[in-house]
Protein backbone atom coordinates (compact mmCIF):
# COMPACT_ATOMS: atom_id res chain seq x y z
CA UNK A 1 0.00 0.00 0.00
CA UNK A 2 1.66 3.59 -0.77
CA UNK A 3 1.79 5.48 1.87
CA UNK A 4 1.36 9.08 -0.25
CA UNK A 5 0.21 10.73 2.43
CA UNK A 6 3.53 10.84 4.38
CA UNK A 7 5.63 13.21 2.04
CA UNK A 8 2.76 16.27 2.44
CA UNK A 9 2.21 15.39 6.02
CA UNK A 10 6.26 16.28 6.61
CA UNK A 11 5.96 18.93 4.32
CA UNK A 12 3.39 20.90 6.11
CA UNK A 13 4.65 20.08 9.17
CA UNK A 14 8.21 21.54 8.59
CA UNK A 15 6.62 24.80 7.30
CA UNK A 16 4.93 25.12 10.55
CA UNK A 17 8.30 24.51 12.66
CA UNK A 18 10.98 25.60 10.99
CA UNK A 19 9.68 29.70 10.90
CA UNK A 20 8.70 29.10 14.41
CA UNK A 21 12.00 31.32 15.26
CA UNK A 22 10.94 34.07 13.20
CA UNK A 23 7.20 34.99 15.21
CA UNK A 24 7.04 38.46 13.60
CA UNK A 25 6.01 39.19 10.44
CA UNK A 26 8.05 41.53 8.08
CA UNK A 27 5.12 43.39 7.01
CA UNK A 28 5.79 43.17 3.44
CA UNK A 29 4.42 39.48 3.36
CA UNK A 30 6.31 39.89 -0.59
CA UNK A 31 7.70 35.78 0.46
CA UNK A 32 5.16 33.19 0.15
CA UNK A 33 5.88 29.04 0.90
CA UNK A 34 3.28 26.35 0.34
CA UNK A 35 2.95 22.78 0.74
CA UNK A 36 0.12 20.85 0.00
CA UNK A 37 -1.50 18.10 -2.13
CA UNK A 38 -2.56 18.10 -5.73
CA UNK A 39 -5.70 16.15 -7.29
CA UNK A 40 -5.70 15.68 -11.11
CA UNK A 41 -9.06 15.80 -12.69
CA UNK A 42 -9.29 13.32 -15.56
CA UNK A 43 -9.51 9.61 -14.15
CA UNK A 44 -6.96 8.80 -16.81
CA UNK A 45 -4.75 10.88 -15.15
CA UNK A 46 -5.84 9.51 -11.42
CA UNK A 47 -5.70 5.24 -12.90
CA UNK A 48 -2.23 6.05 -14.34
CA UNK A 49 -0.56 8.34 -12.00
CA UNK A 50 -2.40 8.82 -8.33
CA UNK A 51 -5.36 10.07 -7.19
CA UNK A 52 -3.38 12.02 -4.70
CA UNK A 53 -0.33 14.04 -5.56
CA UNK A 54 2.62 16.22 -3.62
CA UNK A 55 2.82 19.85 -4.50
CA UNK A 56 4.84 22.60 -2.77
CA UNK A 57 5.62 25.93 -4.31
CA UNK A 58 7.07 29.42 -3.09
CA UNK A 59 6.16 32.68 -4.22
CA UNK A 60 7.54 36.60 -4.41
CA UNK A 61 5.65 39.75 -4.86
CA UNK A 62 7.90 42.14 -7.46
CA UNK A 63 5.18 45.27 -8.11
CA UNK A 64 3.00 46.66 -6.37
CA UNK A 65 -0.42 47.62 -8.27
CA UNK A 66 -2.50 50.31 -7.06
CA UNK A 67 -5.35 52.07 -8.35
CA UNK A 68 -8.51 54.09 -6.82
CA UNK A 69 -10.54 51.23 -4.58
CA UNK A 70 -8.11 48.01 -5.70
CA UNK A 71 -4.60 47.43 -4.10
CA UNK A 72 -2.73 44.31 -5.03
CA UNK A 73 0.28 42.77 -5.96
CA UNK A 74 2.13 40.86 -9.43
CA UNK A 75 4.13 38.28 -8.22
CA UNK A 76 6.35 35.64 -10.07
CA UNK A 77 5.66 31.95 -8.77
CA UNK A 78 7.15 28.40 -9.41
CA UNK A 79 5.18 25.32 -7.88
CA UNK A 80 5.77 21.80 -8.51
CA UNK A 81 2.90 18.78 -8.65
CA UNK A 82 3.79 15.44 -9.17
CA UNK A 83 4.49 11.93 -8.01
CA UNK A 84 6.95 9.08 -9.41
CA UNK A 85 4.69 8.97 -12.62
CA UNK A 86 3.74 12.28 -13.68
CA UNK A 87 5.04 15.81 -12.59
CA UNK A 88 4.38 19.30 -13.46
CA UNK A 89 6.60 23.25 -12.92
CA UNK A 90 4.58 25.53 -13.46
CA UNK A 91 6.16 29.16 -13.74
CA UNK A 92 3.39 31.62 -13.21
CA UNK A 93 3.16 35.54 -13.22
CA UNK A 94 -0.09 35.95 -11.16
CA UNK A 95 -2.37 39.12 -10.25
CA UNK A 96 -2.68 38.51 -5.73
CA UNK A 97 -5.38 41.06 -4.16
CA UNK A 98 -6.35 40.86 -0.13
CA UNK A 99 -10.15 41.31 1.64
CA UNK A 100 -10.25 41.34 5.15
CA UNK A 101 -8.43 37.60 5.74
CA UNK A 102 -8.73 36.37 2.24
CA UNK A 103 -6.70 36.75 -0.63
CA UNK A 104 -7.62 35.65 -3.94
CA UNK A 105 -5.00 35.23 -7.13
CA UNK A 106 -5.59 34.30 -11.09
CA UNK A 107 -2.05 33.72 -12.97
CA UNK A 108 -0.60 32.33 -16.25
CA UNK A 109 2.64 31.32 -17.53
CA UNK A 110 4.64 28.38 -18.97
CA UNK A 111 4.56 24.37 -17.32
CA UNK A 112 7.31 21.93 -17.97
CA UNK A 113 5.76 18.40 -17.58
CA UNK A 114 6.46 14.98 -17.94
CA UNK A 115 3.68 12.64 -18.79
CA UNK A 116 3.77 8.99 -17.66
CA UNK A 117 6.09 7.64 -20.49
CA UNK A 118 8.76 10.02 -19.58
CA UNK A 119 7.96 12.60 -22.47
CA UNK A 120 8.77 16.01 -21.59
CA UNK A 121 6.23 18.63 -22.47
CA UNK A 122 5.83 22.22 -22.05
CA UNK A 123 2.42 24.24 -22.88
CA UNK A 124 0.56 27.39 -21.15
CA UNK A 125 -0.28 27.14 -17.53
CA UNK A 126 -3.25 28.93 -15.62
CA UNK A 127 -4.39 28.82 -12.08
CA UNK A 128 -7.24 30.33 -9.92
CA UNK A 129 -7.10 30.73 -6.59
CA UNK A 130 -8.40 31.63 -2.93
CA UNK A 131 -6.90 31.58 0.15
CA UNK A 132 -7.96 32.51 3.86
CA UNK A 133 -5.22 33.43 7.05
CA UNK A 134 -5.93 30.84 10.22
CA UNK A 135 -7.03 32.74 13.32
CA UNK A 136 -4.89 34.70 15.02
CA UNK A 137 -1.57 32.60 14.70
CA UNK A 138 1.75 34.00 15.56
CA UNK A 139 2.76 32.85 12.60
CA UNK A 140 1.28 34.17 9.14
CA UNK A 141 -0.52 30.58 8.07
CA UNK A 142 -3.04 30.38 5.18
CA UNK A 143 -5.25 27.27 4.15
CA UNK A 144 -5.52 27.88 -0.04
CA UNK A 145 -7.55 25.97 -2.79
CA UNK A 146 -5.97 26.54 -6.05
CA UNK A 147 -7.74 25.64 -9.54
CA UNK A 148 -4.19 24.79 -11.69
CA UNK A 149 -4.38 23.88 -15.35
CA UNK A 150 -2.39 23.42 -18.21
CA UNK A 151 -2.86 23.14 -22.47
CA UNK A 152 -0.67 21.19 -24.59
CA UNK A 153 -0.86 17.90 -22.64
CA UNK A 154 -4.83 16.65 -23.28
CA UNK A 155 -6.05 18.57 -19.97
CA UNK A 156 -3.67 15.76 -18.05
CA UNK A 157 -2.71 17.88 -15.39
CA UNK A 158 -5.79 19.80 -14.97
CA UNK A 159 -7.01 19.95 -11.44
CA UNK A 160 -7.44 21.10 -7.68
CA UNK A 161 -4.66 21.79 -5.01
CA UNK A 162 -5.00 22.11 -1.43
CA UNK A 163 -2.46 24.03 0.62
CA UNK A 164 -1.08 25.23 3.76
CA UNK A 165 0.93 28.70 3.01
CA UNK A 166 3.22 30.56 4.67
CA UNK A 167 3.97 34.00 4.66
CA UNK A 168 7.40 35.99 5.19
Amino acid sequence: MRKWWILPALAVALTAVIPAGAQEETGNNNLRVRAGVFFPQKSETRDAAGKAWFTAGVEYAFQPLISPGYEGKFTLSVDFMGNKDMQNIPVQINLVSAYDRFTWSVGAGIGFAKNTAGDAKTGMTYSVGISAALGNTSVPLEVGVVWRGMTNVSNQLDGLAVHLQLRF
